[in-house]
């Protein structure tokens, strides 16, 4: 890619990171609760800048954060040793987000995250920000890139060209043949 391409992107994504980060901090103080967290933030790299990775598509992002969340909140509430409850929450969010092909490397470090806050809060104080955020997030990916690639995220799988059925010939012209 020529380094003018690279700048043009660069700028885009970074400007597009920039108001992400923006709304998202403003929604807080409107929502009263934290919708940006790290984790969200890496989320984001990804969605600008590897859209087309399979683990960028909306279904690895919303349901990968979810549920490593939720494991997080059931961790905090059913292991009272934070060592051993953050150490099964990590291992079994991995474990369960390939088994449910919700694999997003991001929501990985939510277990990590809760854990660390140190906060005991009701459920639903980690799991509603977790879905607003990252709704949020695929939401403006899909903008962005709409806006700024003229692509549409979420990018599905390229879809090859028909081919023409046995013995039809591959030609656009619908005059009927003479003999």
């Amino acid at each position: 890619m020529h380094l003018k391409h690279r700048l043009r992107d660069a700028t885009f994504a970074g400007l597009a990171a920039f108001v992400a980060v923006l709304c998202l901090s403003y929604l807080k103080s409107w929502a009263h609760f934290m919708v940006l967290s790290a984790p969200l933030g890496a989320t984001l790299v990804l969605l600008l800048l590897l859209p087309s990775a399979p683990l960028s598509r909306p279904k690895h992002v919303i349901f990968g954060h979810l549920l490593t969340t939720s494991l997080a909140v059931a961790g905090l509430e059913l292991m009272p040793d934070p060592v051993l409850g953050l150490a099964t929450c990590f291992g079994l969010g991995i474990t369960l987000m390939v088994l449910t092909d919700t694999l997003h490397p991001p929501a990985g470090a939510n277990p990590i995250l809760i854990y660390l806050s140190g906060a005991h809060l009701p459920p639903m104080d980690f799991i509603l920000p977790t879905l607003a955020g990252t709704l949020f997030m695929v939401g403006f990916a899909s903008l962005y890139h709409r806006a700024f690639t003229h692509r549409r995220y979420p990018f599905g799988p390229k879809i090859a060209p028909k081919e023409p059925a046995r013995g039809q010939a591959a030609s656009t012209d619908t005059r009927p043949a003479t003999d």
